[in-house]
């Protein structure tokens, strides 16, 4: 099978350099040859010229049906990857959103706490104030008891 006539190069009228010029008689009598040796196998490639720009149009013509495929596999990829991102970037979106709620609902029970804390804190300043006016009440109940007791000793040591 020949690929399709605009895949295949066109060297009509071209004929190498590399090639010495071939006489009339011998060109012809080795075409009969030649052609007879193709009649009587029909299954041979052809050889030469013809038979690489047939292999290479027969390369062509694969790796373009190749690249066909592979450009089917990238679109695919591109739309699961597409399809996976916007996914993705949802449960990511929800994700952030409880963070912030989580956030949101720590700070305010940090304020909460940090209101009882400092209630807690003045209450607790009140009572250290109300000991010590007591500590230093009673302090002075105690020197006065002592210079009792002392004027007590003195009036019982003169008796």
């Amino acid at each position: 099978e020949l690929p399709a006539p605009s895949t295949v190069p066109s060297f009509a009228g071209s004929r190498p350099a590399i090639f010495p010029p071939a006489s009339a008689s011998s060109f012809s009598g080795s075409m009969a040859g030649y052609n007879d040796s193709m009649m009587s196998s029909g299954s041979r490639k052809p050889t030469g010229m013809k038979g690489k720009v047939h292999d290479l149009a027969t390369t062509l013509q694969t790796q373009n049906e190749e690249l066909g495929i592979e450009k089917g596999h990238m679109q695919t990829i591109k739309n699961e990857n597409a399809s996976s991102t916007s996914g993705m970037q949802g449960q990511l979106n929800d994700i952030k959103h409880h963070f912030k709620a989580d956030i949101q609902r720590m700070q305010e029970e940090f304020r909460v706490q940090l209101k009882l804390q400092e209630s807690e804190n003045c209450r607790l300043q009140m009572q250290l104030v109300q000991v010590k006016g007591e500590k230093t009440s009673i302090h002075q109940q105690i020197i006065a008891l002592q210079r009792r007791i002392e004027e007590i000793e003195e009036e019982i040591g003169h008796e």
